[in-house]
């Protein structure tokens, strides 16, 4: 069956090649030009030598070695790239969002760069938002995460959390079908960790970490959000095999439960009356059978044991095929559950800091050399 004649397929999106590709590629175009953007905002474009040594390197340059101006270049390539791909992939007619504007801009004219980025993030959020609207979702979301996670001091951190993750989960929640596996539930989880880690940090919650050390490893945290959400890093290969002992451990107790509970919805309005009716019709032919003692109490026991066997039957069935549909969503939630834990590896080291300055004794603390050491008082 082809994708046109696909009766499931959404007509309310536009037919797209490699729908989870597109998706990918926007939301690393809305990442990339936020980068742009706070490139823009910091960086030396003006360098007249263009940050190049006047003799040949020792080695090859790496991009930490790169002018700012050469990496403002990199950001528009990168910009024309990622258009081109979503115009080939969305069979979209006609010109794409041009960088011409912010090349031409010279570099010493700060303003005017940023007024014709802004201008392009303006043209290309139109351009995608025709194209197809999840295409658009997935620019919008990749530019809100890069701002999101941007380095910054502590009150910038409280302000970005202060309800933008509200949107960033209805985002991620309309994407997670098109998305890599796993990868929306797990980010919403870790921001939602975030979020609260944030809003106690800001009301000085002596347990948790403080917003200066929440901060310094917010960066880290987002290149792990960014991994997870274009596909670079599937969040099931940070498992190790605790975590798949606490998955299952997690999922035996549920099922037990559910266990528990089914028993005691069907007992009632349905076991007590088979029973019943088995121990009657058990009873009467055991009566009804000829024979010495032993002769019926054989009978009953066939009896039994076949009205046993046919319960069973009609009730194992069903149950096996709706604990089978059941098990597999509890199995992907304890799995979600245990990935988001791994991907939170930034906030665990920021919270492990805070718990290290919190226990640190004042003669752990450091000390200039020239400051004698505290001494014990000279009691007479």
């Amino acid at each position: 069956m082809s994708l046109v004649d696909d009766p499931a397929r959404d007509d309310a999106y536009p037919l797209i090649r490699d729908e989870r590709a597109c998706i990918v590629t926007a939301l690393r175009l809305g990442w990339w030009m936020a980068d742009a953007y706070h490139h823009a905002q910091t960086a030396e474009l003006a360098d007249p030598a263009d940050g190049r040594p006047a003799g040949a390197p020792a080695k090859l340059s790496n991009l930490t070695e790169m002018s700012g101006r050469r990496r403002m270049q990199m950001y528009l390539d990168g910009v024309e790239v990622a258009l081109t791909q979503i115009a080939g992939l969305t069979r979209r007619d006609g010109p794409t969002p041009s960088t011409a504007a912010s090349r031409s801009v010279p570099p010493d004219d700060c303003e005017a760069l940023l007024l014709t980025l802004d201008d392009l993030n303006v043209e290309v959020l139109r351009w995608t938002m025709a194209s197809n609207h999840r295409v658009g979702l997935a620019y919008r979301l990749g530019r809100s995460l890069a701002d999101t996670v941007r380095h910054g001091d502590a009150d910038q951190l409280v302000r970005r959390f202060g309800g933008r993750q509200i949107q960033l989960n209805r985002w991620l929640a309309e994407l997670a079908s098109v998305l890599p596996p796993y990868s929306a539930a797990v980010v919403r989880r870790s921001l939602a960790a975030w979020a609260s880690a944030v809003a106690r940090a800001a009301v000085g919650d002596p347990a948790e970490a403080s917003l200066p050390e929440l901060a310094r490893e917010l960066r880290n945290q987002g290149e792990l959000w960014r991994g997870v959400l274009t596909g670079g890093l599937h969040p099931r290969d940070l498992l190790d095999e605790e975590d798949y002992a606490v998955v299952a451990r997690n999922l035996i107790i549920r099922d037990r439960k559910l266990v528990v509970q089914a028993a005691r919805g069907i007992f009632w309005p349905v076991l007590v009356p088979l029973l019943a009716v088995l121990f009657v019709v058990v009873g009467v032919s055991a009566l009804a059978a000829a024979g010495s003692p032993v002769t019926r109490a054989a009978v009953a026991l066939l009896g039994l044991g076949a009205g046993l066997a046919a319960i069973w039957r009609t009730v194992s069935g069903p149950a096996l095929a709706v604990a089978g549909e059941v098990n597999r969503p509890l199995l992907e939630s304890e799995l979600t559950v245990r990935m988001a834990v791994r991907v939170d590896r930034p906030l665990a080291v920021a919270r492990s800091a805070g718990r290290a300055r919190r226990q640190r004794r004042p003669d752990d603390a450091p000390r200039s050399k020239s400051v004698a050491r505290p001494t014990r008082a000279d009691l007479p």
